[in-house]
C-alpha cells in the first residue's frame, strides 16, 4: 500500500512538503533519542517551549524512550505539550521509533474535536446564561437604586414638611402662651388697679387661651400617636347613625348658637366595618369644621352611599366654601391651614390631618368638593360591612 500511495503522489512531492511544513492542523516533529530536535513543522513548533524535548509533559520524552520499540509504532494516544505553569493543549499522536530517532505525527482527533466543540457549546451557553443573569441583576440593581433614590427624596421631603409643620405649631403654641403670660403679668403687678369686672374679663381671656392651647396639645398628641402607630385599631361592625347621634349630642349646642340644622336621618340602618373611635374622630372634626364655616341659619347633612367594596360618607354644608387653590393643601402636612370661622371661631388646623390619617388607616380615601359661596362636601370611604 505505501508503494501504491508513493506512486500516486510522486508528482506532488513539492506540494506535500509545503503542506506538511505550513499545516496548522498536522503536527510533525523528529527527535534524536538524545532529546535533540531534528525537525518540527510550523504547527508543532508553536506547541513547544524553549526546550522542545521538555515540552512533552504526558507522556514525557523519557517515558517514550522506555516503551517497547520492537515495532516502529511505540505510542498512540493523547500527548500533552507545554509546561507545568499554564494550561496546556493535548493532541492525538502516533510516535514511531527507528534506531536512535523518534517521529511524532499528530493532530486534532475527530472525536476530540467533537468533544471540544460540545464543551465549547456548553461553555458558550453557560456564558450566555450568566450574561442574561448579570443583565437581570443589573436591571434589578438599577431599579433598587431608583427606588432608594425616590425613597430618599420622599424622606427628605417629609423631613422638610415636618420641620415646617413643627415650626408652625411652635408659633401657634407660643402665641396663646404669650397672651396668658401677658394677662397674668398684668394681674400680678396691678391687680388692685382693676375692677372686679375687668379682672373677670382678663381671667375669661386667660381661660379661653388656656383651653385653646390645651386643645392644640391634645390634637398634636393624637396626631403623634397615629404617626407612631400607637393608636389602637379595632375593626368591628358599627351603626353609623349611632356614631353620628353621639356627635350630634356633643356639637348641637354650638350649632344651635348659629341656628344651624344638622341632619343625619338618612343613615338609619347603615352599618360600617371600622374602628369606632377613629371614625368618630373623623366625623366630629368634619362636622365641627362644617359648623365653623357655615353661616347663621345654614344646614349640615351627613349621608352615605353604598358602593361595591366600600361606603362613601359625606358631610355636606351650605357654608362659605373653599377657594380652589386651597383645597389641595387641606390634607397636606407641609401646609397648615387655619382660618377663622363665620363667627370668628379659631381652630388648630390639625383636624383634617387627623382625618386623613385615620381614613387611610382603613385603606380609604378622603377628599373635598367645594364651591365658594355655596358650601363644601367632605367625602371619605371606608370598607363595607365584614
Amino acid at each position: 500500500m505505501p508503494k501504491v500511495i508513493s506512486s500516486i503522489l510522486s508528482d506532488w512531492t513539492n506540494e506535500l512538503s509545503a503542506i506538511l511544513m505550513d499545516s496548522n492542523s498536522l503536527c510533525i516533529a523528529k527527535f534524536s533519542t538524545s532529546k535533540k530536535l531534528l525537525f518540527a513543522n510550523n504547527s508543532m513548533a508553536k506547541l513547544f517551549t524553549a526546550k522542545p524535548a521538555q515540552s512533552l509533559i504526558n507522556p514525557t520524552f523519557d517515558e517514550l524512550l522506555l516503551l517497547d520499540n520492537t515495532v516502529p509504532l511505540i505510542f498512540e494516544g493523547f500527548l500533552t505539550l507545554g509546561d507545568y505553569s499554564s494550561i496546556n493543549p493535548s493532541i492525538w499522536v502516533q510516535v514511531y521509533r527507528k534506531e536512535n530517532e523518534l517521529l511524532i505525527v499528530g493532530g486534532v482527533n475527530a472525536a476530540q474535536l467533537l468533544d471540544q466543540n460540545k464543551t465549547m457549546h456548553q461553555l458558550n451557553s453557560e456564558i450566555s446564561n450568566l450574561q442574561r443573569e448579570l443583565i437581570r441583576e443589573k436591571i434589578t440593581l438599577q431599579n433598587t437604586l431608583k427606588q432608594l433614590s425616590q425613597t430618599n427624596a420622599t424622606l427628605q421631603e417629609l423631613n422638610i414638611s415636618k420641620d415646617r409643620f413643627i415650626s408652625i405649631l411652635a408659633h401657634d403654641l407660643k402665641s396663646p402662651f404669650n397672651g396668658i403670660l401677658g394677662f397674668l403679668s398684668l394681674l400680678t403687678e396691678d391687680i388692685h388697679k382693676f375692677s372686679i369686672d375687668e379682672v373677670e374679663k382678663i381671667i375669661h381671656l386667660i381661660n379661653t387661651s388656656a383651653n385653646s392651647t390645651y386643645n392644640l396639645l391634645e390634637e398634636i398628641l393624637t396626631w403623634a400617636r397615629a404617626q407612631a402607630g400607637k393608636t389602637p385599631f379595632n375593626l368591628e361592625n358599627h351603626n353609623l347613625s349611632t356614631i353620628c347621634e353621639t356627635i350630634f349630642n356633643n356639637l348641637n349646642i354650638i350649632a344651635t348658637t348659629k341656628n344651624i340644622t344638622i341632619d343625619y336621618t338618612t343613615l338609619n340602618g347603615t352599618i360600617i366595618y371600622a374602628d369606632k373611635d377613629m371614625i368618630h374622630a373623623v366625623l366630629r372634626n368634619l362636622v365641627s369644621n362644617a359648623i365653623k364655616f357655615t353661616n347663621h341659619g345654614g344646614t349640615i347633612n351627613i349621608y352615605a352611599k353604598q358602593h361595591y367594596s366600600n361606603i362613601e360618607i359625606t358631610v355636606s354644608d351650605t357654608g362659605v366654601g373653599i377657594p380652589a387653590n386651597t383645597t389641595p393643601k387641606l390634607f397636606d402636612i407641609s401646609h397648615k391651614i387655619s382660618t377663622k370661622g363665620t363667627a370668628n371661631e379659631k381652630g388648630t388646623g390639625l383636624g383634617l390631618l387627623l382625618c386623613k390619617e385615620f381614613v387611610e388607616k382603613h385603606n380609604g380615601k378622603i377628599w373635598v368638593e367645594s364651591e365658594l359661596g355655596k358650601g363644601s362636601d367632605f367625602k371619605f370611604t371606608i370598607p363595607t360591612v365584614n
